[in-house]
């Protein structure tokens, strides 16, 4: 008998027992599903910590130091690091929340609040820029001759999406969030004031939608930022209480360097501060390390719900089978009679538990796709690849194969005579 006959009695068979079909392979489905929604989340974050990856530098390493590092110590830095890697020193964050804090920026006489200022370098844009650039960023004249320059982060329209740490601050009728008045004031080559100190914008940092903002969540900017040259910042703020620490960021361009860059990161700053100073060297290839194994641990977990579901969809496809088998003994014998061999009738009940199968794998991957859509964190960016459904696919026909082989087999060995007898 060809396979098209066979999938043709089979699919007649499961058509003329609806019910009973659709409870066995109703375990299968679950399964599937299980399969398909654990399967679809883990491809979207692995390109999610791909993109993240990318964007944050190859062989990024990260400190901190309590200490200001001046713009010499950055070049003896830099000569020790190994070749093609970019050093960048950032500030603390000042913040601008509110009240009185909020006469330390205006525009055209306008209160302003809700922002941090930041002292940053050129080379800052070297790991996790995802901004699109209008006018032009801070340069080594900027920070060599300590300009009064600001570049300002503006956010797309998305209140509804993403939450901000000033979402809710009371600023008074007289003060303005900055994340609101950049909606509807264009500030590129403005003028705004900080600490009586007059600033030009001299670029705007787009942020992109949150969806499309591939950086971990720490990276995202939680408020507007004015970045300003490093040397600036310390002019400006640096005699302030507890001001002063530095933020060190390496990228060597390489996974290999990395190790050698932290080395002497430590030992620079050992060398400049004395051994009592002992850095946290934070190594982002690590960082990364901990979130594929996260990601791993989500993975195992639901694979076995998975199994679980799949072996008593199989359980039920084999005591399905082997009832199909006792109630047809009549016809297998007829089937021998006339000359059906013994692989003919081991194919006609194997082919029918498979299209049983395939049936399940189809809703199993309907509930799956409706799984993604109303329990995944993030379906903004999600896609469907095609290994997936084929695994999945694959997945639901061997455990039916699996599992209505024994019935099948045993199908197989009835004597024409003795099958005759049964009724």
């Amino acid at each position: 008998m060809r396979l098209p006959d066979l999938m043709a009695t089979g699919w007649a068979e499961i058509w003329a027992h609806k019910m009973r079909s659709f409870l066995s392979f109703f375990a299968i489905a679950i399964g599937i599903a299980t399969f398909f929604y654990t399967l679809s989340v883990l491809s979207q974050r692995y390109r999610q910590l791909d993109k993240s990856a990318a964007l944050a530098g190859v062989g990024r390493v990260d400190t901190e130091t309590n200490h200001p590092l001046g713009l010499t110590q950055y070049k003896d830095l830099s000569f020790r690091l190994p070749e093609g890697s970019s050093l960048s020193f950032t500030t603390d964050n000042e913040w601008l929340w509110g009240g009185w804090w909020g006469s330390r920026l205006s525009h055209k006489g306008q209160l302003l609040a809700g922002c941090a200022i930041k002292g940053i370098m050129p080379t800052w844009k070297d790991s996790n820029f995802v901004y699109k650039l209008e006018g032009r960023f801070i340069n080594w004249q900027d920070v060599e001759n300590k300009h009064r320059v600001i570049v300002l982060t503006v956010y797309p329209n998305e209140k509804e999406k993403r939450k901000l740490w000033s979402d809710g601050d009371d600023y008074g009728e007289k003060t303005v969030k900055l994340t609101d008045y950049t909606q509807h004031h264009h500030l590129l080559n403005q003028q705004i004031i900080v600490r009586n100190e007059t600033f030009t914008v001299v670029g705007l940092l787009h942020i992109p939608p949150i969806e499309k903002d591939a950086r971990f969540k720490k990276d995202q900017e939680r408020d507007s930022t004015l970045y300003i040259p490093y040397t600036t910042w310390y002019d400006l703020f640096a005699s302030d209480e507890g001001k002063g620490s530095t933020n060190i960021r390496i990228v060597t361009g390489k996974e290999s360097t990395a190790r050698t860059a932290g080395k002497s990161l430590s030992s620079y700053l050992r060398s400049q501060f004395g051994p009592k100073e002992k850095p946290e060297i934070e190594f982002f290839y690590e960082k990364l390390e901990e979130r594929l194994k996260d990601a791993r641990k989500s993975l195992n977990n639901m694979l076995f719900m998975g199994i679980i579901a799949m072996i008593a969809g199989g359980i039920g496809i084999m005591n399905v089978t082997m009832a199909v088998i006792f109630s047809r003994t009549k016809e297998i014998g007829i089937r021998r009679a006339l000359g059906a061999s013994r692989k003919d009738i081991l194919f006609q009940f194997v082919v029918e538990a498979m299209l049983l199968g395939l049936c399940g794998a189809i809703a199993g991957m309907i509930l799956g796709y409706l799984a993604v859509l109303h329990l995944a964190e993030d379906t903004s960016q999600m896609t469907f690849s095609w290994w997936v459904v084929v695994g999945s696919v694959l997945i639901a026909l061997v455990t039916s194969f699996l599992f209505a082989l024994y019935p099948a087999w045993q199908a197989a060995k009835l004597k024409p005579v003795e099958a005759l007898k049964n009724e």
